[in-house]
């Protein structure tokens, strides 16, 4: 399974699980200072800054996700997570000697918060391994991160090549890797242009990126955090050319591409080898406890998913993964796969907000397994805004309330200076959703609360887009 590895260091994430470090050091009083004195020291370098973000109040929140469980508590940064630890870096230059100072940082920063003389040097140990894993720059950087902007692609060339695989346009492709090699410099990047060329048909594409380097072997995201070999992308769309060309560049199989593909030949067979495989982490995901059970939901396979179920019951272990499995079958709206996951012992308690709430056969069946909406905000977000084309959805708001949201729950507006909450009413405002400020108002929302920054719903309906009809919204909010 190397094959699908893409951070150089295998035990570079969770090292310390099972051993009891995290208690030993304190706890999260002692993550907190931690990572609040790493941050601080991060804000005033002027070497480092500028590979983090432009507010660091939820990179903050965030890595004392991931480092509490990197220190061997529970997985509180993998049940969120949606990138591996290499993708989510892999456009950030990262030079050896920015490891470095971001290790010293580091290392300051233990010294404050941790008293334990032994539990420091483990922790130094295994927090190189972990800095070193991400570095992926020389001393100057490739023109390809050149330009840092967390997880977005900003060089051009880079950006075109992507329109080119799709194309299947060979020659201009050759062209363009000729005059700008360091298209092909990230690994993350050049798997990506393999696989929109495996799955779109374009074999010429595909046979150039192989000459050219590109690892026939490693796999692209196709679904959160679920990523697949370009064979298993060419068994997926039946490109038999395509597929007989990789495997003659060395191809190889894998539990995770048989059970995506719901290949139970195979899956028996990977299992007989070896039946740990049955839970085995994906090493594409830098072990955020993505399993061939995370394949076979993703893939839509219910005979491959009762299989590894039925083994796994068999050898009497707990389900990897659970909370994440469960989530996949709902957002795939599957009661077959559900049901199944729910008998294994599966939580759907942290399945949260979602299109679920009006499934005739998922809400109840969820319901009775302890699923709702919590009190984050998050349904406002799905429900009373205007991003991503979304509309005025009165069915799914009256849902949501009916599975445990609350008028009076409130979301992030944003951050810094310009942050605060705000209620579902006054985004909803914005929006022009007066069929939705309806269903809301009839459940009790107060048309004069005021976000954190003292303004009301009306107030939000200034900001409103042109297109909003805002005599409408001012009128239903009784103005």
């Amino acid at each position: 399974m190397e094959h699908r590895r893409f951070l150089a260091h295998p035990e570079a994430h969770r090292p310390f699980a099972g051993g009891g470090l995290l208690q030993r050091i304190g706890g999260d009083a002692a993550i907190a200072a931690l990572i609040e004195g790493l941050y601080d020291r991060i804000e005033t370098d002027p070497a480092v800054r500028p590979l983090f973000g432009r507010d660091l109040t939820n990179e903050r929140t965030a890595q004392k996700r991931f480092f509490a469980e990197w220190l061997g508590g529970d997985t509180v940064y993998s049940d969120r997570a949606h990138l591996p630890l290499a993708h989510r870096h892999e456009l950030l230059p990262i030079t050896r000697a920015l490891a470095e100072t971001w290790l010293g940082h580091f290392c300051d920063a233990l010294d404050t918060a941790v008293p334990d003389v032994e539990a420091r040097r483990a922790i130094r140990d295994k927090v190189r391994a972990l800095a070193m894993a991400l570095v992926n720059e020389g001393q100057k950087p490739s023109a390809l991160r050149a330009r840092p902007h967390g997880i977005c692609l900003r060089y051009k060339p880079a950006i075109e090549s992507i329109a080119l695989a799709r194309r299947g346009d060979v020659a201009a492709m050759r062209q363009l890797v000729k005059h700008a090699p360091d298209v092909l410099v990230s690994a993350p990047h050049a798997a990506h242009l393999l696989q929109l060329a495996v799955l779109g048909g374009r074999q010429s594409v595909a046979e150039f990126l192989l000459d050219a380097g590109v690892d026939v072997n490693k796999p692209s995201p196709i679904a959160p955090l679920i990523l697949v070999t370009p064979l298993c992308a060419a068994r997926m769309k039946r490109r038999g050319a395509i597929e007989a060309l990789l495997l003659r560049r060395g191809a190889k199989e894998d539990i995770f591409t048989h059970a995506f593909l719901g290949e139970l030949d195979r899956l028996h067979e990977d299992i007989g080898r070896d039946p740990r495989a049955v839970q085995a982490i994906d090493p594409a995901v830098d072990a955020l406890q993505i399993t061939p059970v995370h394949h076979a939901v993703a893939g839509g396979q219910v005979d491959a998913l009762r299989t590894l179920l039925s083994r796994i019951a068999q050898a009497d272990e707990p389900l990897l993964g659970s909370a994440r499995a469960v989530q996949a079958a709902v957002a795939r709206e599957s009661v077959a796969m559900l049901v199944m996951l729910l008998e294994r012992g599966a939580s759907a308690a942290s399945v949260g907000a979602g299109r679920w709430v009006l499934h005739p056969e998922l809400a109840p069946i969820l319901a009775r397994a302890g699923a709702g909406v919590d009190r984050s905000g998050s349904w406002i977000g799905l429900a009373c805004t205007g991003n991503q084309g979304r509309k005025d959805d009165p069915e799914l708001v009256t849902a949501l309330l009916r599975h445990g949201a609350r008028v009076d729950d409130k979301r992030l507006t944003g951050q810094g200076t310009d942050g605060g909450h705000a209620t579902a009413l006054h985004y909803a405002a914005k929006a022009g959703f007066v069929r939705t400020i309806k269903v809301l108002l009839a459940h009790g929302a107060d048309p004069i609360a005021r976000d954190d920054n003292g303004f009301t719903p009306l107030d939000w309906v200034e900001r409103a887009a042109p297109s909003v009809d805002r005599p409408a919204v001012r009128r239903v909010l009784g103005a």
